[in-house]
């Protein structure tokens, strides 16, 4: 038995990340908030658990990273319920200049933790939680590091690069106009997407409850993903299937790839294995990638997207009054995306 939600993210065309999961555990209920998305978000997160989890209590929050589509929700979060432990990456403990990194972000939640006697704790892979239900995937510790100083040395060529430069370049950003076909067209995407650092920092989490494996994965991009599956088909729960697989970055094309996709999710195959989450507003531009949301699907994990409204996946619970059935998304035209 347990239940993961989806919470619906979106300011104007910006995504976000807001996720609730509860599972049983030594007789008890356990309660997991991973991102909290916008400030306006966090506080619908909190009234999400005391109405339908029935509790004020939260036995951890995750913040995968310091965007604010991800970490700005979790303040009312933890000002609003009792939670006995946030895992956080705290930048200024592994490098000196992190201007840029979120660090801000990150200290004033870090602070609203203390003020409420809040457990902080970095969370890097094998980090585990309520006897290995919980296990933190990625990143390592290495990874992180250096992933930190690749932005740093990026942000020092970027400046010289700009200099004597009169005018930004404006791009410009435009609605996919995705649209159902009948079959699943071949495959175009590619293991060429490249994501930023801070996304690629993100904390990939590991759930393994009832001998079925969930996947968070933030905004974690190829390399951190490929990183975490090194780590998973060493972890004990490795043969086991993977239920949920939450296809990151709000099904940017960027984030994945079929090489990646194959070891986390299983070749192509005309079996349901299970079922894909893509958290993105109505109005994102390119959230989701058509791509990647037929490339989950050609895998068995039919993608359901927060666009209209929060998703809830119910395993072994009851069904909730006035939720009612979403269907996941059709096959997709591929055509109107760009190979950028």
């Amino acid at each position: 038995m347990h239940e993961i939600d989806f919470l619906k993210v979106g300011a104007e065309e910006k995504s976000g990340d807001a996720i609730a999961v509860r599972f049983p555990y030594q007789g008890r209920w356990v309660v997991v908030i991973i991102d909290g998305g916008f400030a306006d978000v966090g506080a619908e997160l909190v009234e999400h658990v005391r109405r339908w989890y029935e509790t004020r209590h939260v036995d951890l929050v995750i913040s995968t990273h310091p965007d604010g589509d991800h970490i700005n929700g979790l303040t009312p979060v933890l000002e609003g319920l009792d939670v006995d432990e946030l895992l956080i990456h705290l930048p200024r403990q592994h490098r000196s200049d992190v201007s840029d990194w979120g660090a801000e972000a990150v200290d004033d939640l870090v602070r609203v933790a203390q003020r409420r006697r809040v457990t902080v704790t970095e969370p890097f892979t094998g980090e585990t939680r309520f006897g290995g239900i919980l296990t933190i995937a990625g990143p390592t510790i290495e990874y992180y590091e250096s992933l930190l100083d690749a932005a740093r040395l990026g942000e020092i060529q970027a400046a010289a690069a700009s200099r004597g430069l009169g005018a930004a370049v404006g791009v410009a950003v435009r609605k996919l106009a995705s649209r159902a076909v009948e079959y699943l067209p071949v495959e175009t995407l590619t293991d060429l997407g490249e994501t930023s650092e801070s996304n690629n920092s993100s904390v990939i989490t590991l759930l393994t409850i009832d001998g079925q494996r969930l996947l968070l994965t933030g905004d974690a991009g190829i390399p951190a993903l490929t990183n975490a599956a090194d780590y998973m088909e060493t972890h004990p729960s490795a043969a086991l299937p993977l239920k949920h697989f939450q296809a990151p970055h709000h099904g940017s094309r960027h984030n994945v790839g079929p090489t990646v996709l194959d070891r986390l999710l299983g070749p192509k195959t005309d079996l349901k294995r299970g079922h894909s989450s893509i958290s993105a507003s109505d109005k994102a531009p390119k959230h989701p990638s058509p791509k990647v949301a037929n490339a989950v699907l050609r895998r068995g994990y039919p993608a359901y997207t927060t666009e209209k409204t929060g998703v809830h996946f119910p395993y072994g619970v009851p069904d909730r009054p006035g939720w009612t059935p979403v269907a996941p998304l059709p096959p997709l035209d591929e055509s109107g995306e760009e190979d950028d």
